[in-house]
């Protein structure tokens, strides 16, 4: 008696070619831009975070009130940078977008991001801030970390066709804050194809 066939099972997660098309043509297969991306920095920053010290003890009540109001988004930095962008008509952006890094502030349509960085966690170029005196080891492998993070980031972002814009916290101190803007505003208005609220028509 011939044995009989077993019927082959499908397997766990495996879908048939046609399926398969017919999500990456509807979008189904992609949640948002670059989500294998995102996934490969989650598991990258994970990685960092098991190799990262438990971080020392606060040496004062001032610092600890400090560490803890370390805020992911929506900082006072941030909110400043937004109002800016809304009084000069560049609005339509995104926050926190799907990317790598998450950028701040983002016009996906046009690839376009702003990073608003603080001056003393990712070590602003501008300020060449001092290390702190107290646990020394731990802050320099922070740190360093934060930077090569960041640097990262960025290239990545390129590689995905986008143009990054950093404005750090120290440029928005009142004295340089309108330079700083002056500076920045006509660039992205030329890169996201918007005029300036208030600019010249020179069309």
């Amino acid at each position: 008696m011939a044995a009989a066939r077993k019927k082959a099972r499908p397997v766990a997660g495996s879908r048939s070619g046609a399926k398969a098309e017919n999500d990456v043509a509807s979008g189904g297969s992609v949640a948002g831009e670059g989500s294998g991306i995102a996934e490969d920095a989650a598991e990258s920053e994970k990685a960092r975070r098991r190799k990262t010290p438990d971080a020392p003890p606060a040496t004062n009540e001032h610092v600890r009130k400090s560490m803890q109001g370390n805020k992911r988004a929506n900082t006072k930095p941030e909110l400043l940078v937004r109002q800016r962008l809304r009084e000069a008509g560049l609005t339509g952006y995104r926050l926190q977008w799907k990317v790598p890094g998450h950028p701040d502030i983002a016009w996906p349509g046009k690839k376009v991001c702003v990073e608003v960085r603080g001056c003393f966690w990712h070590r602003c170029p501008h300020c060449q801030l001092s290390m702190p005196k107290s646990h020394v080891e731990y802050w320099a492998m922070k740190f360093d970390r934060n930077v090569e993070r960041d640097a990262e980031t960025a290239a990545r972002l390129a590689e995905l066709g986008w143009k990054v814009h950093v404005i750090w916290e120290c440029q928005l101190k009142k004295k340089v804050i309108d330079a700083t803007f002056a500076e920045l505003l006509p660039v992205l208005s030329e890169e996201l194809g918007k005029p300036l609220k208030g600019a010249p028509d020179c069309s």
